[in-house]
């Protein structure tokens, strides 16, 4: 079996819509065999090319150069990422969020998608996924926000040493 490959020119951010507490991810495949029947490479049926659960815990259905089926029009050039919950009633965990900017940190470097191309579903389809609790900028918004602080974190290391570096100097 083939599949075809495409260039990713863009994320796009799903939530699962499904507000329970419990794991998602095999239901999700189960749901998606029956809905779309388009097995992954992986061997999996999932449209998303990754899933978050509540937990954070990052799962993977297809590979991330592999077509998708999570946004129609948009599955040859996107890569996928659904996070388990009803964002229309209840806001990501904050385990998720950590895991969906390491996930985009690293996304954006193996496929050169730039940060300014990460989309709610909503921008492509009439839905309100990825829930109307959050604003259509609010993916990129938390990738922008942990990149600050991580930044502000390495400057605080790097004044560290260097001021353990000058002190040794000053000490001889």
């Amino acid at each position: 079996m083939s599949y075809a490959k495409f260039i990713a020119k863009k994320i796009i951010i799903h939530h699962s819509a499904n507000a329970n507490l419990s794991p998602q991810f095999s239901g999700i495949n189960e749901y998606h065999k029956q809905k779309f029947g388009m097995e992954s490479s992986l061997g999996l049926w999932g449209g998303y090319q990754y899933f978050i659960e509540r937990n954070g815990t990052v799962l993977q259905y297809r590979r991330g150069d592999e077509i998708g089926a999570h946004c129609k029009g948009q599955n040859d050039s996107s890569i996928g990422i659904c996070l388990a919950g009803n964002f229309n009633f209840q806001k990501p965990t904050s385990n998720q969020i950590v895991s969906l900017c390491k996930l985009i940190d690293y996304l954006l470097k193996v496929y050169h998608v730039s940060a300014n191309q990460i989309y709610p579903h909503r921008f492509y389809n009439i839905t309100d996924c990825p829930g109307l609790l959050l604003p259509d900028d609010w993916a990129i918004t938390q990738f922008k926000d942990y990149l600050t602080e991580n930044l502000n974190h390495l400057l605080l290391l790097l004044k560290a040493y260097l001021e353990k570096g000058i002190g040794a100097i000053l000490n001889k």
